[in-house]
């Protein structure tokens, strides 16, 4: 099931934000003009991921600096240790739309 997340003009270039849809709250980024869309909370300590810092194509939690590569939610650093959920991604017309399970 496709949903739309947010329009392409409020992801910022190289850079990340938050978007809370149905009070979940998930990460849209655009990253060498690709966008990409994981939960937004860190699997570490539920930290909100919008609040870190965006290095190339890594999101680094802004509370124990665990990190995570942004386009498979790979663990790239410690204390992390569970990855981050990804989301299939399209834009339709200037909308996000991630794939939803159902």
């Amino acid at each position: 099931m496709w949903v739309e997340l947010c329009t392409t003009s409020m992801v910022p270039d190289d850079d990340v934000v938050e978007v809370v849809r149905e009070g979940h709250v998930y990460c849209a980024y655009r990253i060498a003009n690709r966008h990409y869309v994981t939960d937004g909370l860190c699997t570490h300590a539920d930290a909100r991921l919008a609040d870190g810092f965006v290095l190339d194509d890594i999101i680094e939690c802004p509370m124990h600096n665990g990190r995570f590569h942004i386009p498979t939610g790979k663990v790239d650093a410690a204390p992390a240790c569970e990855p981050l959920r990804t989301y299939v991604v399209r834009v339709d017309g200037g909308r996000l739309m991630i794939e939803l399970p159902g």
